[in-house]
């Protein structure tokens, strides 16, 4: 029975479905990027023709401004005389055009001479006062941001103000806008390349918090049940035991069942000991100094006489610790299940080896069996409750085991390797002062 090796098949495919959906949104968002890279280069491409458009509006109104300055000049310099000869049509065609760039004319006490194109509102232009008071605004923004143009006219110097036209100044918002949208694009491009990344990591930690969660869950409830169980065997136990022990004793008092007695009473002291066992499932267990040799020989030499005549035992004990903390009850059963199992994989004829050894650190016990090995496919999920490589078996015993080993005795339990030629259990358990 292998409760697991279904549920296992599904966590690939739910990984599978994860990185499927991972690289759909990165592609995804590859696509989007790819459309605003395009809309940059597109932004870019207007931004230069924008700016080639603005300073070539500039220098037309710059040659427009000097000519008109110099049409301005020859008109205002025409002599008095009415018989004075000379074709001035062409200079006043020139002022006349200019309908679009706004301008100034002062003389040299600062009066204005002329002004032009200043989109003055039409209830500032009914009002002379106001005309007047808007034109000095004007004219001083054009003397801030604006060009100048020094007119001779008889030998006094005026001087010729003006700014942008409105086509000029479009343009240049245009500009304007057309960079800042271009810098905002590649900002969203910047913070974009992230998301795939922000996204699978937060798919991530939901993932491990919400695998957290239900794996803590479900392994507490696996405890309350197996304690649940454990418990309701022992108690079970109890009362048929009570009455096997008060019959032992009726039999010894005949002396001819005196050698069979003896080893009743020492399954009766199994039974009560496995009585123990499941009724401290669940609880707290406690820890005491204990021989580790001693309980590896008395624990051998009991199963030497119950397993098959066909399976040697071997103990190769090397320990110079005569005691360390442990519950004794709890180790024997680790050390009697893995042994079971070893014995059923070697079917009932082999060697099984137990093998004892220490550092300043740990005390380490290996258990080999020369069994056909355990399969692969279940090796790394052995210790979950419900796996089991036996045809028959609900597959909690190496899942108590490991619970024991670790939990209780804070030590480490595994498969150390596993062949066709027999498997080596590794339990190691820490030396405590």
């Amino acid at each position: 029975m292998n409760f697991y090796k279904r549920t296992q098949k599904w966590k690939y495919v739910l990984f599978i479905i994860a990185v499927i959906i991972s690289t759909l949104s990165i592609y995804l968002t590859r696509s989007l990027e790819n459309s605003l890279e395009e809309s940059i280069n597109s932004l870019t491409q207007s931004i230069e023709t924008l700016k080639q458009n603005e300073k070539t509006l500039k220098r037309v109104e710059d040659e427009k401004m000097n000519i008109f300055a110099k049409a301005t000049e020859q008109l205002n310099n025409m002599p008095n005389d009415p018989d004075a000869q000379g074709d001035y049509s062409v200079s006043i065609e020139i002022v006349t055009q200019n309908v679009d760039i706004p301008l100034i004319l002062i003389d040299e006490c600062h009066d204005i001479l002329i002004s032009r194109n200043l989109n003055i509102p039409e209830d500032i232009e009914k009002d002379a006062e106001k005309k007047k008071e808007y034109t000095l605004q004007e004219l001083e923004i054009m003397k801030k941001e604006g060009d100048s143009i020094f007119i001779d006219v008889l030998g006094e110097k005026q001087k010729l103000f003006y700014k942008n036209s409105e086509i000029l100044d479009q343009t240049r918002e245009m500009h304007e806008f057309t960079k800042e949208k271009q810098l905002f694009t590649k900002e969203i491009l910047n913070e974009m390349r992230w998301y795939p990344y922000y996204q699978l990591s937060f798919i991530l930690l939901f993932a491990i918090l919400a695998y957290l969660i239900f794996n803590a869950a479900r392994k507490s409830e696996q405890n309350q049940v197996w304690a649940g169980m454990a418990k309701e065997t022992a108690h079970q136990i109890g009362t048929p035991l009570s009455s096997l022990m008060a019959w032992v004793e009726l039999l010894k008092q005949k002396e001819e069942n005196k050698s069979m007695t003896i080893e009743m009473e020492k399954d009766l002291k199994r039974l009560e000991t496995i009585t123990e066992r499941f009724s401290k499932i669940g609880s707290k267990a406690e820890l005491h100094d204990e021989n580790l040799k001693e309980i590896i020989e008395e624990t051998v030499s009991y199963m030497e006489k119950r397993f098959s005549k066909n399976i040697e035992f071997i103990q190769n004990i090397n320990l110079k610790s005569e005691k360390i903390m442990l519950n004794k009850v709890l180790l024997i059963w680790v050390i009697e299940n893995i042994c079971k199992n070893a014995a059923d994989a070697m079917k009932g004829e082999g060697t099984l080896k137990l093998e004892c050894t220490e550092n300043d650190y740990n005390i380490q016990l290996l258990i080999s069996d020369t069994g056909e090995g355990i399969d692969r496919g279940i090796i790394k999920s052995l210790f979950m409750p419900g796996v089991t490589s036996k045809k028959r078996g609900w597959g909690l015993g190496l899942s108590l085991a490991k619970r024991i080993i670790e939990d209780y005795h804070k030590g480490k339990i595994y498969v150390q390797n596993s062949s066709e030629q027999g498997t080596t259990f590794c339990i190691v358990l820490p030396k405590q002062s």
